[in-house]
């Protein structure tokens, strides 16, 4: 059994080892002589808590709201600003299912509310590329440089997604459409909540149905499981070709997953596993 560590203690011995300045916003003079009681009383202090703990629901959510703000849940169940998960996407698919073009539909995204991830994001990200080609490739979400310019895919693993399609004599600017499953950054790039994933899938389903492709490129494992609600490794899905066949969607569109780039930048060994995934997409191009 794991032995809990007692905070006083903790503080203790940062205080007994000269270790101030780990728990300290003042850099240290480490050459000075330092009065070691005057320390310890320093560093007893109550430590402020800066971490909010994880929220697993939105009703968890407006729960801690409501403490935190000291709002009644009367006053919260009568506020129509605080609306459930199911009052959100229904509005998601409204606002969607109204755009009747993907100007439209760029415009309906930018000025949703519902999504949280919106607060904090510099940017909306949308899309990028050309919207009349036959291959609509969907990543995850926007990381700091595409929250930071408002385009997916152009930090490090754009670059590394361009030079992929360049290979196969394929630009963005010509031959495909990029868009992601989030439009807006989460926090530190962690991965997508299945909430907001369901905040924005009616627009995302929107979006394809709206480019109508002949192929869906699916960029890395949260995409795949995003649309095809696959849970299986992706190295097993990768390199396939299967049908995408929603109830939105009049006729099916096949599906093609890749290895996400950061995934192959750290990973240099599947790089060959990725080009012969090219080419397979662009023998299957060919034959359209």
């Amino acid at each position: 059994m794991t032995k809990k560590i007692d905070p006083v203690e903790a503080l203790q011995f940062y205080a007994d080892n000269d270790l101030c300045e780990v728990i300290s916003e003042k850099s240290q003079n480490h050459l000075l002589q330092k009065d070691v009681k005057e320390t310890v009383e320093v560093i007893k202090k109550p430590v402020p808590q800066f971490f909010a703990k994880p929220v697993l629901s939105t009703s968890d959510a407006l729960s801690n709201l409501a403490k935190k703000s000291q709002i009644s849940e009367v006053v919260i169940a009568s506020d129509t600003t605080f609306q459930s998960l199911n009052e959100i996407v229904a509005k998601a698919k409204k606002l969607a299912q109204g755009a009747k073009n993907l100007t439209e539909l760029r415009k309906a995204v930018e000025n949703f509310d519902g999504c949280n991830l919106k607060k904090m994001a510099t940017n909306t990200v949308f899309s990028d590329g050309n919207p009349n080609s036959k291959v609509m490739v969907i990543g995850e979400a926007p990381g700091n440089h595409e929250d930071l310019q408002g385009i997916p895919f152009c930090g490090d693993s754009g670059k590394v997604l361009d030079d992929m399609f360049r290979a196969i004599n394929m630009t963005r600017a010509e031959n495909f459409y990029i868009t992601n499953v989030l439009f807006w950054r989460p926090p530190g790039n962690r991965r997508p909540t299945d909430e907001e994933l369901a905040i924005c899938r009616p627009f995302v389903e929107r979006h394809i149905e709206l480019m109508n492709p002949e192929v869906l490129v699916l960029v890395g494992a949260t995409s795949m499981t995003a649309m095809l609600g696959i849970t299986e490794p992706i190295g097993k899905i990768r390199g396939e070709f299967m049908d995408y066949a929603p109830k939105f969607l009049s006729r099916k569109i096949k599906t093609f997953t890749i290895f996400h780039p950061s995934y192959l930048m750290r990973q240099s060994s599947k790089k060959k596993v990725a080009w012969q995934d090219m080419l397979a997409l662009e023998k299957f191009l060919k034959n359209v």
